[in-house]
Parts: structure tokens; sequence; C-alpha cells
């Protein structure tokens, strides 16, 4: 995936193999936005805050996205079912980040604009969020019902 318009199709897709819940759905999307927008586009959190504040963020995004450096990057996704189980694994192309402070709660960030995603995945019911290698890695693990049509 590249753009948010792609993250929704891949959404979709993985809701209606995996039968994700709701808190699922969103705790996943917000680590493919988090792999979009600060892996593959390296939006760090302070220009999100800025960029938010001065409602320039959307802008922003389309910006990166014709730039050479970041127009030839895409969020690499897998999704491997096996009976009820699952695993999701999402790698950016970005340089990563030290994602051991945004995993505890007590030193997540604490903006009113941004910053909850990974928490919010983190309370979506999957049985692990791994984080792999540099930070541009991220494994989920979870299980799944069968689609409704099988």
């Amino acid at each position: 995936v590249q753009t948010f318009d792609d993250i929704d199709v891949f959404v979709n897709i993985a809701v209606k193999t995996l039968s994700l819940s709701s808190m699922a759905t969103m705790g996943l999307r917000e680590l493919v936005v988090n792999a979009v927008e600060h892996g593959n586009l390296e939006i760090s959190f302070d220009e999100k805050s800025d960029l938010l504040a001065r409602g320039a963020w959307q802008a922003e995004i389309e910006r990166r996205l014709t730039l050479e450096k970041y127009r030839d990057r895409a969020t690499s996704i897998e999704i491997l079912r096996g009976g009820d189980r699952f695993s999701i694994d999402i790698i950016d192309q970005g340089p990563g980040f030290d994602w051991r402070g945004y995993i505890d709660p007590k030193t997540a960030p604490k903006s009113l604009l941004h910053g909850r995603g990974l928490l919010m995945a983190m309370d979506a019911g999957y049985d692990s969020i791994d984080y792999c290698g540099a930070g541009n890695e991220v494994v989920l693990r979870g299980v799944c019902k069968p689609p409704a049509n099988e």
C-alpha cells in the first residue's frame, strides 16, 4: 500500500478474510497508517503535531507522495491464516523508530491530536503485536472466526 485509499482497500480485505472486530479493525488501520505516514513518508511525531495544528497534514501527505524520495515506497502487508489463527506482517520502507517508548502507556505520547494509534492497536484484542528490527516491521497475531460465507 502507498496511499490512504490503498489502506482502506487492504483493511476491507482483512476484515472479510479474518472477520475482525471493529476494535481490531481500527487497531490494524492505525498500524498501517503509521507505516505509511511515519515510515514511508518519514513524518515525525513533532512534524505531524505541527501539521495538524496548522491544518496542513493532508497537503503534506499529498506533497510527499509526489517527491522522488518517497513516491516509490510502499508498505508490504502479508496476511497468513491457518484455521482460526492468523498473523499480519506489516513492513514499511522507512528508517524505523524506537518503538519501545510508544508501547508503555506511562511513556506513550499523550497528544490530543494524535499519537494514540499504537496504544489503540495494543488494546484491540490481538494476541500479540511485535515490532522487529529497526521498528519498520510489526507482526500482529490473533484468532479469527471463519468468514460468514464459509
